[in-house]
């Protein structure tokens, strides 16, 4: 009876703190290695909230198309300010799945396949440039990992020149929606076949909303970011 007393009267009192001190809250945010580069430089993913539907984002899957990793930097650090954006969701980002084609500045990955024409879609097509069969490279196998693990509601992968908002699967309206906040032109084609391409794997085939942001050939992070701050928002919160 008097070992409870004292025990009550300590925790009344603040004393021992360190014993029942409640634990600081986990991260909100971590970065894994999620695979690497046929060179071996590592494919990195960063992970923000802990619970409520998977977010997919990446960029760079073609090395020359660089700007894609910048954007995606600085929409990472703005979420992190504001972490209500994506309350109850998990953000999965990939600002670079492609590094040794950006080493190179290259379309292509160390062995010219281009991984965007290398996922296990209906369509798929072997080839040298699309790869002697689906998920081929180590770089597919690294986003297909994410896939699988996260399940994403949606997907958003950004590339360049072709200045428009497209978008492939039951993604109309959140297209929409981008495409006015950030004046980009809305096109549910590019025009030409993409065989093998993750948006006829993830939007057509699985049938998940999935958003390709093609930037313009010419433009700075800068500009890039103050033009679709608020279509990014609409994609992570929407």
């Amino acid at each position: 009876m008097n070992r409870l007393v004292a025990i009550l009267a300590c925790v009344l009192c603040g004393g021992c703190s360190s014993a029942i001190a409640p634990r600081a809250p986990a991260s909100v945010s971590h970065t894994e290695v999620i695979g690497a580069s046929v060179e071996g430089r590592e494919i990195r993913v960063e992970i923000l909230g802990r619970r409520g539907p998977a977010l997919l984002i990446f960029g760079v899957i073609h090395g020359n198309e660089p700007l894609g990793a910048p954007l995606l930097e600085r929409f990472l650090a703005h979420l992190k300010e504001n972490p209500a954006l994506f309350a109850d969701r998990r953000l999965v980002v990939i600002p670079v799945l492609n590094p040794d084609g950006l080493a190179g500045r290259s379309r292509y990955n160390s062995r010219g396949v281009d991984l965007n024409r290398n996922f296990p879609a209906s369509n798929f097509r072997k080839s040298r440039r699309n790869g002697p069969y689906p998920s081929s490279e180590p770089e597919t196998k690294a986003l297909m990992k994410m896939i699988r693990q996260f399940r994403p509601s949606r997907v958003l992968a950004v590339h360049s020149p072709l200045f428009c908002m497209n978008y492939d699967g039951p993604a109309e309206d959140l297209a929409t929606a981008m495409a006015r906040a950030s004046g980009y032109p809305l096109k549910a084609s590019i025009g030409y076949p993409t065989p093998g391409s993750l948006g006829s794997y993830a939007g057509r085939d699985l049938r998940l909303p999935t958003i390709t942001l093609e930037l313009p050939g010419k433009i700075t992070a800068e500009k890039a970011w103050e033009d679709l701050k608020e279509a990014l928002v609409i994609f992570v919160s929407r």
